[in-house]
């Protein structure tokens, strides 16, 4: 398959769901990899992209939360 003329739209900071819709839209095949800190505790919020890139008909949307819940660190009582 070959990629659509005039390359994907920037989808940047988009929300996953409303970055996947545009590509998609626009001829695109997506895959989608998530990235997160060392030692984040859950993921909470949306997940943005924070990484695009174009291979071909692909693009590759490296994703990751707004927020992440705090792990404890402090040891039991």
């Amino acid at each position: 398959m070959t990629a659509p003329a005039g390359g994907p739209p920037d989808v940047l900071a988009y929300a996953l769901d409303e970055a996947r819709a545009r590509l998609e839209a626009a001829g695109y095949v997506v895959e989608v990899e998530e990235t997160r800190p060392p030692g984040a505790g859950s993921p909470a919020g949306p997940a943005r992209v924070v990484r695009q890139r174009q291979e071909g008909s692909r693009v590759l949307l490296v994703v990751t939360h707004e927020r992440f819940a705090r792990v404890s660190t402090a040891p039991p009582r």
